[in-house]
């Protein structure tokens, strides 16, 4: 089953809470900036310049943004910029200023090459018109070096050809199919279709009897939402049903009661919503007595600091959420830097999935920049030929290391995950280590067969299994 082309997919960020989702920017500036800090978290000590030289080549995961050095960038900014979603109800924007954030931090620390990243970006508005015509002013007006960072319903499926025809490889987090079946597009996640075939694989794996629900919300792009997980059930011998309600859900105790039902004592119901609409659900199916008459489980959204304390007591240990990234908690470097950043260019933000996919697409980027000559910092052609050249990229969010492919079916660089609950109080725990998601499509076996012929990852997971929590 390849991935099929749909222009509109209602999923909103996976950190929103229901008053962002409420009050979501109709317009996005023309830059967007997180807060400043006051201290650039970790810099490196002592480091002469061809330390730093070999240090920024190969900025991997690490202690410090880019040189680490604690002095300012300055010069001529290198501006990059994306098309993002930020409209009422379906607000992605936490995703990129998480990424900004993080060149925040880089260009406290000596930037790229001494000169300052600036991130621009442009909102669709919600309509295939405007994505459009933001690809095409990023591009044919701004001239910007790169695309990239992108959290969009939209963008994919409308200026997937475009980019490729202007030669720009883009880095971004993927909604619709169209970001994982592009040659010239890489996601920093796996998307809402693997992340449920993630959860499926969690759940089957704790023994439901004879049905499994998924359920999502109605839009173009629900049935491939869902599709991946539907193969996998039912290739696991039980029977699938896939059931969409209307987006808000106004009256959450009949959906949980219905899909329970559907399921039938000792099923299994998956869920494929961001926090605002999935905890009502699951609260709505404790307050009904349902959550132990079937095995739960959730894609990526749900796998948020805010999600765990929502959730409280009563379901410890009893939603299976699937998680794209490591652990909030995990304390290897690179995780740490996250929350570092976070916590001090973007204070008010939780800390979640979302913000993740952003800083790892920052990292990325900011790679690739910093292996480059300088002098070509400001020709597209040489600085989307760098990121296209990004091959076993390390990152401690990420159970194997990432790679931009360029492959011809597509790519699915993050293509491992791990299965968390939550604890009952305020953390998810990893029950799992690093898995494969299952790969039962064209994409991914294609996907499979190049890495196996290697040069694009290592072949052992980056695992780290552990459950201290949030860190929120």
């Amino acid at each position: 089953m390849t991935a099929i082309a749909f222009v509109f997919v209602l999923v909103t960020a996976a950190c929103a809470s229901d008053d962002e989702a409420d009050t979501a920017a109709t317009q996005a500036p023309a830059a967007t900036e997180a807060p400043a800090a006051t201290e650039a978290p970790a810099p490196a000590d002592d480091m002469d310049d061809d330390m730093a030289d070999d240090a920024m080549a190969m900025d991997q995961a690490g202690d410090f943004c880019g040189l680490g050095t604690g002095e300012p960038a300055t010069g001529e900014p290198i501006v990059i910029g994306n098309v993002t979603t930020s409209i009422p109800g379906i607000d992605f924007s936490s995703g990129p200023l998480m990424m900004q954030a993080y060149f925040d931090c880089v260009n406290d620390n000596g930037g790229i090459h001494g000169r300052p990243i600036q991130m621009v970006w442009e909102n669709d508005n919600g309509t295939p018109e405007d994505a459009a015509a933001a690809a095409r002013k990023l591009i044919e007006t701004d001239q910007l070096v790169a695309i990239g960072g992108g959290f969009s319903i939209l963008d994919c499926p409308v200026n997937a050809a475009y980019y490729e025809e202007q030669g720009y490889n883009v880095v971004l987090a993927g909604v619709p199919g169209e970001c994982f079946s592009s040659p010239n597009i890489a996601a920093t996640n796996m998307g809402p279709a693997y992340s449920l075939l993630g959860a499926a694989q969690a759940v089957i794996a704790k023994g439901p009897v004879n049905k499994v629900v998924t359920t999502t919300g109605v839009s173009p792009a629900a049935e491939y939402a869902n599709s991946l997980a539907g193969v996998f059930i039912e290739q696991s011998g039980l029977e699938w049903e896939d059931v969409q309600y209307e987006l808000p859900i106004q009256d959450a105790t009949s959906v949980a009661l219905d899909l329970v039902n559907r399921a039938g004592d000792g099923g299994g119901v998956l869920l494929n919503y961001t926090p605002p609409e999935g905890l009502k659900i699951l609260k709505a199916a404790e307050e009904q007595g349902l959550i132990d008459r079937v095995i739960w489980g959730a894609s990526t959204p749900l796998n948020d600091s805010s999600v765990v304390v929502a959730l409280g007591a009563a379901w410890e240990g009893k939603v299976n959420v699937n998680a794209e990234f490591s652990l909030l908690d995990d304390p290897r470097p690179d995780v740490e830097l996250y929350r570092q950043v976070s916590a001090e260019y973007w204070p008010e933000s939780p800390l979640g999935s979302f913000q993740q996919m952003g800083f790892v697409a920052g990292r990325i980027i900011v790679h690739a920049l910093l292996g480059m000559d300088p002098a070509d910092l400001d020709d597209p052609v040489a600085v989307n030929a760098a990121i296209g050249a990004v091959k076993n990229f390390q990152s401690d969010h990420l159970c194997k290391p990432w790679y931009f492919g360029g492959l011809e079916l597509g790519n699915v660089p993050n293509n491992w995950d791990y299965n968390v609950v939550p604890d009952g109080v305020d953390r998810m725990i990893d029950e799992s280590g690093c898995f494969e998601i299952a790969a039962i499509e064209p994409i991914l076996v294609a996907v499979r067969e190049a890495e196996a012929a290697g040069g694009l990852t290592s072949d052992e997971p980056n695992n780290w299994k552990g459950g201290l929590g949030s860190g929120s």
